[in-house]
Protein backbone atom coordinates (compact mmCIF):
# COMPACT_ATOMS: atom_id res chain seq x y z
CA UNK A 1 0.00 0.00 0.00
CA UNK A 2 1.49 3.34 -1.10
CA UNK A 3 0.05 6.80 -0.44
CA UNK A 4 -0.78 8.71 -3.61
CA UNK A 5 0.88 12.09 -4.05
CA UNK A 6 -1.11 14.75 -2.21
CA UNK A 7 -1.75 18.13 -3.80
CA UNK A 8 -2.23 19.69 -0.38
CA UNK A 9 -5.78 21.08 -0.15
CA UNK A 10 -7.52 17.69 -0.29
CA UNK A 11 -8.47 17.97 -3.96
CA UNK A 12 -8.65 15.34 -5.27
CA UNK A 13 -9.44 13.40 -2.08
CA UNK A 14 -6.68 11.21 -0.66
CA UNK A 15 -6.50 7.78 -2.25
CA UNK A 16 -3.96 5.02 -1.79
CA UNK A 17 -2.43 2.58 -4.28
CA UNK A 18 -2.65 -1.11 -3.35
CA UNK A 19 -0.56 -3.70 -5.23
CA UNK A 20 -0.66 -7.46 -4.63
CA UNK A 21 2.06 -9.73 -6.05
CA UNK A 22 2.16 -13.50 -5.65
CA UNK A 23 5.70 -14.82 -5.94
CA UNK A 24 8.05 -17.77 -5.75
CA UNK A 25 11.75 -17.34 -4.99
CA UNK A 26 14.58 -19.82 -5.39
CA UNK A 27 17.84 -18.65 -3.89
CA UNK A 28 20.02 -17.06 -4.86
CA UNK A 29 18.33 -15.21 -7.73
CA UNK A 30 15.35 -16.89 -9.44
CA UNK A 31 11.95 -15.21 -9.18
CA UNK A 32 8.45 -15.84 -10.47
CA UNK A 33 6.08 -12.90 -10.07
CA UNK A 34 2.34 -12.96 -10.66
CA UNK A 35 0.71 -9.52 -10.87
CA UNK A 36 -2.96 -10.12 -11.47
CA UNK A 37 -2.38 -13.03 -13.86
CA UNK A 38 0.55 -11.44 -15.69
CA UNK A 39 3.55 -13.73 -15.06
CA UNK A 40 7.16 -12.55 -15.11
CA UNK A 41 10.14 -14.85 -14.56
CA UNK A 42 13.58 -13.36 -13.99
CA UNK A 43 17.08 -14.24 -12.91
CA UNK A 44 18.53 -11.42 -10.84
CA UNK A 45 22.06 -12.42 -11.88
CA UNK A 46 21.41 -11.93 -15.59
CA UNK A 47 18.42 -9.64 -16.04
CA UNK A 48 18.50 -5.90 -15.22
CA UNK A 49 15.90 -5.04 -12.60
CA UNK A 50 15.46 -2.92 -9.53
CA UNK A 51 18.12 -3.99 -6.99
CA UNK A 52 16.87 -5.65 -3.81
CA UNK A 53 16.75 -3.67 -0.63
CA UNK A 54 14.24 -1.63 1.31
CA UNK A 55 15.25 1.64 -0.33
CA UNK A 56 13.33 4.64 -1.67
CA UNK A 57 13.89 7.20 -4.43
CA UNK A 58 16.40 9.88 -3.53
CA UNK A 59 14.19 12.59 -5.00
CA UNK A 60 10.59 13.11 -5.94
CA UNK A 61 7.64 11.42 -4.28
CA UNK A 62 9.17 9.15 -1.61
CA UNK A 63 6.77 6.21 -2.05
CA UNK A 64 6.95 6.08 -5.84
CA UNK A 65 9.09 2.92 -5.89
CA UNK A 66 8.24 -0.16 -7.94
CA UNK A 67 6.58 -2.75 -5.65
CA UNK A 68 8.66 -5.91 -5.56
CA UNK A 69 8.88 -8.78 -3.03
CA UNK A 70 12.68 -8.64 -3.28
CA UNK A 71 12.53 -5.43 -1.25
CA UNK A 72 11.39 -7.50 1.75
CA UNK A 73 12.89 -10.93 1.01
CA UNK A 74 16.39 -9.47 0.44
CA UNK A 75 16.08 -6.22 2.41
CA UNK A 76 19.79 -5.35 2.90
CA UNK A 77 19.00 -3.33 6.03
CA UNK A 78 21.59 -0.76 7.18
CA UNK A 79 21.89 -1.44 10.94
CA UNK A 80 18.25 -1.37 12.06
CA UNK A 81 17.51 -0.71 15.71
CA UNK A 82 16.30 -4.05 17.08
CA UNK A 83 13.48 -3.94 19.61
CA UNK A 84 11.04 -6.35 21.24
CA UNK A 85 10.24 -9.90 20.16
CA UNK A 86 6.90 -10.35 18.44
CA UNK A 87 5.18 -12.60 15.89
CA UNK A 88 3.68 -12.04 12.46
CA UNK A 89 1.47 -14.38 10.46
CA UNK A 90 2.44 -17.21 12.81
CA UNK A 91 6.21 -16.63 12.58
CA UNK A 92 8.61 -15.59 15.34
CA UNK A 93 9.93 -12.09 14.70
CA UNK A 94 11.46 -8.97 16.21
CA UNK A 95 10.44 -5.35 15.94
CA UNK A 96 12.94 -2.87 14.53
CA UNK A 97 13.23 0.79 13.51
CA UNK A 98 14.88 2.36 10.49
CA UNK A 99 15.22 5.83 9.00
CA UNK A 100 12.88 6.26 6.01
CA UNK A 101 12.31 8.91 3.32
CA UNK A 102 11.82 12.57 4.23
CA UNK A 103 12.72 11.93 7.86
CA UNK A 104 9.89 9.42 8.36
CA UNK A 105 10.65 6.61 10.80
CA UNK A 106 9.97 3.10 9.48
CA UNK A 107 8.60 0.42 11.80
CA UNK A 108 9.74 -3.07 10.75
CA UNK A 109 8.86 -6.61 11.75
CA UNK A 110 11.83 -8.87 10.90
CA UNK A 111 11.58 -12.65 10.63
CA UNK A 112 13.63 -14.25 13.37
CA UNK A 113 14.78 -17.18 11.22
CA UNK A 114 15.41 -15.72 7.75
CA UNK A 115 15.97 -11.98 8.33
CA UNK A 116 13.23 -11.10 5.85
CA UNK A 117 11.12 -8.03 6.56
CA UNK A 118 7.63 -9.40 7.18
CA UNK A 119 6.01 -5.97 7.50
CA UNK A 120 7.17 -2.38 7.02
CA UNK A 121 5.04 0.62 7.96
CA UNK A 122 5.48 4.36 8.45
CA UNK A 123 3.19 5.71 11.19
CA UNK A 124 1.19 8.71 10.04
CA UNK A 125 1.19 7.54 6.40
CA UNK A 126 -0.68 4.89 4.43
CA UNK A 127 2.56 3.12 3.49
CA UNK A 128 2.61 -0.65 4.13
CA UNK A 129 4.73 -3.41 2.62
CA UNK A 130 3.97 -6.89 3.87
CA UNK A 131 4.71 -10.58 3.25
CA UNK A 132 1.85 -12.96 4.07
CA UNK A 133 1.05 -16.61 3.47
CA UNK A 134 4.71 -17.60 3.31
CA UNK A 135 5.71 -21.21 2.67
CA UNK A 136 9.19 -22.75 2.67
CA UNK A 137 9.13 -25.96 0.59
CA UNK A 138 12.35 -27.96 0.28
CA UNK A 139 12.26 -27.51 -3.50
CA UNK A 140 10.22 -25.81 -6.20
CA UNK A 141 9.27 -27.22 -9.63
CA UNK A 142 11.69 -26.18 -12.36
CA UNK A 143 8.79 -25.24 -14.64
CA UNK A 144 7.77 -22.50 -12.21
CA UNK A 145 10.79 -20.54 -13.38
CA UNK A 146 10.18 -20.84 -17.11
CA UNK A 147 8.55 -17.80 -18.66
CA UNK A 148 5.13 -18.84 -20.02
CA UNK A 149 4.37 -18.08 -23.64
CA UNK A 150 1.47 -15.72 -24.11
CA UNK A 151 -0.54 -15.65 -27.27
CA UNK A 152 -0.95 -12.33 -29.01
CA UNK A 153 -4.06 -10.28 -28.33
CA UNK A 154 -6.70 -11.09 -30.94
CA UNK A 155 -6.27 -8.36 -33.55
CA UNK A 156 -10.00 -7.96 -33.86
CA UNK A 157 -10.24 -6.89 -30.20
CA UNK A 158 -8.34 -3.68 -30.84
CA UNK A 159 -10.21 -3.08 -34.06
CA UNK A 160 -13.50 -3.48 -32.16
CA UNK A 161 -12.33 -0.93 -29.57
CA UNK A 162 -11.27 1.53 -32.28
CA UNK A 163 -14.49 1.01 -34.25
CA UNK A 164 -16.58 1.43 -31.11
CA UNK A 165 -14.88 4.75 -30.39
CA UNK A 166 -15.21 5.89 -34.02
CA UNK A 167 -18.95 5.26 -33.96
CA UNK A 168 -19.56 6.53 -30.41
CA UNK A 169 -16.80 9.04 -29.61
CA UNK A 170 -16.63 10.93 -26.37
CA UNK A 171 -16.76 14.72 -26.59
CA UNK A 172 -13.34 16.33 -26.40
CA UNK A 173 -13.58 18.71 -23.41
CA UNK A 174 -13.49 22.23 -24.85
CA UNK A 175 -12.92 23.55 -21.32
CA UNK A 176 -9.65 21.62 -20.89
CA UNK A 177 -7.05 24.06 -19.48
CA UNK A 178 -4.60 23.40 -22.31
CA UNK A 179 -4.60 22.27 -25.95
CA UNK A 180 -5.54 18.69 -26.81
CA UNK A 181 -4.46 16.86 -29.94
CA UNK A 182 -6.26 13.80 -31.24
CA UNK A 183 -7.61 11.66 -28.36
CA UNK A 184 -7.42 7.93 -29.03
CA UNK A 185 -8.64 4.77 -27.25
CA UNK A 186 -6.00 2.58 -25.61
CA UNK A 187 -8.30 0.05 -23.91
CA UNK A 188 -11.97 -0.74 -23.72
CA UNK A 189 -14.83 -3.17 -24.03
CA UNK A 190 -17.51 -2.49 -26.60
CA UNK A 191 -19.94 -4.80 -24.79
CA UNK A 192 -19.91 -2.82 -21.54
CA UNK A 193 -18.91 0.67 -22.71
CA UNK A 194 -15.67 0.60 -20.71
CA UNK A 195 -13.19 2.94 -22.38
CA UNK A 196 -9.73 4.30 -21.64
CA UNK A 197 -8.88 7.36 -23.71
CA UNK A 198 -5.52 9.06 -24.09
CA UNK A 199 -6.46 12.73 -24.32
CA UNK A 200 -3.25 13.63 -26.19
CA UNK A 201 -2.56 16.63 -23.96
CA UNK A 202 -0.21 19.15 -25.54
CA UNK A 203 2.34 21.20 -23.54
CA UNK A 204 0.76 24.02 -21.57
CA UNK A 205 1.85 25.73 -18.33
CA UNK A 206 -1.67 25.47 -16.86
CA UNK A 207 -2.50 21.85 -17.70
CA UNK A 208 -1.17 18.37 -16.91
CA UNK A 209 1.38 17.18 -19.47
CA UNK A 210 -0.44 13.85 -19.84
CA UNK A 211 -4.02 12.79 -19.20
CA UNK A 212 -6.21 9.73 -19.58
CA UNK A 213 -9.99 9.64 -19.32
CA UNK A 214 -11.66 6.42 -18.19
CA UNK A 215 -15.37 5.62 -18.52
CA UNK A 216 -16.87 2.58 -16.80
CA UNK A 217 -20.26 1.09 -16.02
CA UNK A 218 -21.30 2.19 -12.54
CA UNK A 219 -21.25 -1.34 -11.05
CA UNK A 220 -17.60 -2.02 -11.92
CA UNK A 221 -14.82 -1.57 -9.33
CA UNK A 222 -13.13 1.86 -9.67
CA UNK A 223 -10.38 1.87 -12.29
CA UNK A 224 -7.00 0.93 -10.78
CA UNK A 225 -4.97 -0.38 -13.73
CA UNK A 226 -2.42 1.24 -16.03
CA UNK A 227 -1.40 4.75 -15.02
CA UNK A 228 -3.68 4.61 -11.98
CA UNK A 229 -1.14 2.24 -10.36
CA UNK A 230 1.42 5.04 -10.26
CA UNK A 231 1.19 6.92 -6.92
CA UNK A 232 2.71 10.04 -8.48
CA UNK A 233 -0.35 10.46 -10.75
CA UNK A 234 -3.46 12.32 -9.61
CA UNK A 235 -6.91 10.78 -9.90
CA UNK A 236 -10.26 12.56 -10.16
CA UNK A 237 -13.28 10.26 -9.79
CA UNK A 238 -16.98 11.02 -10.18
CA UNK A 239 -20.27 9.51 -11.32
CA UNK A 240 -23.20 10.75 -13.34
CA UNK A 241 -26.56 9.18 -14.11
CA UNK A 242 -25.05 6.64 -16.53
CA UNK A 243 -21.32 6.11 -15.92
CA UNK A 244 -18.47 6.36 -13.48
CA UNK A 245 -15.47 8.39 -14.64
CA UNK A 246 -11.78 8.64 -13.76
CA UNK A 247 -9.25 11.23 -14.91
CA UNK A 248 -5.63 10.11 -14.49
CA UNK A 249 -3.28 13.09 -14.61
CA UNK A 250 0.45 13.68 -14.43
CA UNK A 251 2.09 16.70 -12.78
CA UNK A 252 -0.92 18.23 -11.04
CA UNK A 253 -4.70 17.81 -10.75
CA UNK A 254 -7.33 20.07 -12.24
CA UNK A 255 -8.69 22.86 -10.09
CA UNK A 256 -12.18 22.51 -8.64
CA UNK A 257 -13.56 24.84 -11.31
CA UNK A 258 -11.69 23.14 -14.17
CA UNK A 259 -13.01 19.77 -13.06
CA UNK A 260 -16.56 21.12 -12.77
CA UNK A 261 -16.49 22.31 -16.38
CA UNK A 262 -15.11 19.00 -17.68
CA UNK A 263 -17.73 17.05 -15.75
CA UNK A 264 -20.52 19.18 -17.20
CA UNK A 265 -19.31 18.53 -20.74
CA UNK A 266 -19.10 14.77 -20.17
CA UNK A 267 -22.40 14.41 -18.30
CA UNK A 268 -24.31 11.58 -19.90
CA UNK A 269 -21.79 11.27 -22.76
CA UNK A 270 -21.76 8.01 -24.67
Amino acid sequence: MRPRVDNGPGHPPAENVETTIEFAFQAPSLWRLDLGGSIAVRDGNHTPWTPPGLSFPGDGWPWAFDPDPARLVLPALPDPEIGHRTSHDGREAVQAGLAGPEGVRLHLVIDGETGMVLRATAPGTAYVEELTGLGFPESLPVEQFIQPEYGQEPPDRWERIREYYRTRPLPVPASWPGPLGQPSPIDGDSDTGFLVLDLDARPSPDAPTAAQLVRQPPAEPPYSAGWARNPSHHLHRWRDAHWQWTLVLSDHPLTVEQLRLVREELAGAG
